[in-house]
């Protein structure tokens, strides 16, 4: 019989749906998007929101970090993406992947590029 477990923590910060997380890399945070037209960053540690990043005019559907867990990529339900620098707290670039949603966004190993999955069957690359 597999057993069940429980939770350990409950984050609570967004004021609706939670539509993705991802660990950054090397670290005890993790960086969450939301309907709420946010991104948050968390820290595990404190169970505490630490930064909300603000811009996305429709609910965030995606949130991935570089692999040197700086940058952050979003995407939203009105296919905007942006690119977060998370020590200025700043966007620093907004690709518009045309007029379906941004499913999906990630940077390249190299940072140099972010591939985006769209809502009307596309794939996208953008320089960054």
């Amino acid at each position: 019989m597999v057993s069940t477990k429980q939770s350990r923590f409950t984050f609570r910060g967004h004021v609706d749906s939670v539509n993705s997380i991802q660990w950054q890399p090397y670290s005890c945070m993790f960086v969450s998007g939301g309907g709420d037209k946010t991104v948050s960053l968390w820290d595990i540690r404190t169970n505490l929101c630490v930064q909300t990043f603000y811009g996305h005019n429709n609910a965030v559907n995606t949130t991935r970090f570089n692999l040197k867990g700086n940058l952050i990529v979003s995407g939203d339900s009105d296919g905007i993406c942006k690119v977060w620098d998370i020590r200025m707290v700043k966007e620093l670039v907004k690709f518009d992947t045309g007029l379906t949603a941004a499913n999906c966004a990630m940077f390249d190993k190299a940072c140099q590029n972010v591939l985006v999955a769209n809502e009307d069957s596309t794939v996208k690359i953008f320089s960054m």
